[in-house]
């Protein structure tokens, strides 16, 4: 009884260490963003994306190490299936509507597609190689992602350079600076730092947690440690959503999908070849294919998200979730 207590509490104090994370790193990337004149939207997926994303990478490279492959995988799909549906599902409720109010953000989003069906085509030796039953994402793959991850890099500032009349005009409307950069970027390192240890704390507790249970690590890796390491994402987009900042809340969701699959799942293989477990890549991935597709008709019919929409995102969350119960 004791020890579950203690777990619990370790969990509650995870969540506060990432909310407080996040409220430092947004605050620091959304001033150091106006003092560089550099665009919300970009913000969110560099800096916000990358620091949310480290708790992904982490879990992923120690699962790997420890050949816990399933774990790996699944906390990549489950994790970007639920900065989709839930995460951006709570921020359209907080912010009534996310408004995409940055043209780059339209040019981002074949980067997310793309990322998405290259995991399903890569995680298979079939497509490329004409293998069957090789499931396998090998250091060849690895080396395909990091190229498509460093042409989305140099995409997104290129971009940065290329509309700096607009981009001034963009932060004149929502920013006004206010600390100087050094404090910006001590709050920034802060922040991730925060992020990261949160998610560290939360994906341990919860996973000794879930382990009584006797389940599963692709159940654990796509619900419990996906759930834990999506935190970030909802600390930090939730965050941006509550003060109005929504360019910064879906770049962050965009820029960190995209991290998971190209950089995480790229930089992991790199170092050790990743065994893929058919059922978790035929299903789930193709899931969250299918997530990313709805996400892009809401995004773009209207250039935002609503709240009808916000809440049928978290409908397919719940679905999900019932689903992955229900295949125990």
């Amino acid at each position: 009884m004791i020890e579950l207590l203690f777990i619990i509490g370790m969990i509650l104090v995870s969540l506060f260490v990432l909310i407080k994370g996040a409220d430092y790193l947004i605050n620091g990337a959304a001033d150091l963003a106006r003092f560089w004149r550099i665009s919300p939207i970009l913000v969110g997926l560099t800096i916000v994306a990358f620091g949310t994303s480290l708790p992904e990478f982490i879990v992923s490279v120690f699962s790997v190490m420890n050949g816990s492959a399933d774990l790996s995988l699944g906390n990549i799909i489950g994790s970007n299936i639920a900065n989709i549906t839930l995460v951006l599902g709570i921020c359209a409720l907080l912010a009534r509507r996310l408004k995409i109010k940055s043209k780059t953000f339209i040019y981002e989003i074949p980067f997310l597609v793309v990322s998405s069906f290259l995991l399903l085509i890569l995680g298979s030796d079939f497509f490329i190689f004409g293998k069957e039953g090789v499931f396998l994402l090998s250091r060849f793959d690895g080396v395909i992602f990091m190229i498509i991850f460093a042409l989305f890099i140099y995409y997104v500032f290129r971009s940065t350079q290329q509309k700096e009349k607009m981009v001034t005009k963009e932060f004149r409307e929502e920013f006004a600076h206010k600390n100087s950069p050094w404090k910006n970027g001590l709050l920034i390192v802060g922040g991730i730092i925060a992020l990261f240890a949160g998610g560290r704390l939360f994906v341990t507790y919860a996973g000794q947690l879930a382990g009584l249970a006797g389940l599963s690590k692709g159940f654990i890796g796509l619900t419990i440690a996906a759930l834990g390491t999506s935190l970030p994402e909802l600390a930090a987009s939730g965050m941006a959503a509550w003060k109005g900042k929504g360019n910064i809340a879906i770049g962050n969701i965009v820029g960190s999908n995209i991290f998971n699959v190209l950089f995480v799942l790229g930089a992991t293989s790199l170092i050790k070849p990743i065994d893929i477990n058919k059922s978790i890549l035929g299903v789930d991935g193709i899931i969250m294919i299918l997530v990313t597709l709805i996400f892009l008709v809401f995004a773009t019919r209207r250039r935002g998200i609503d709240r009808k929409e916000g809440i049928a995102l978290i409908g397919m969350y719940v679905l999900y979730m019932t689903f992955l119960i229900w295949r125990l």
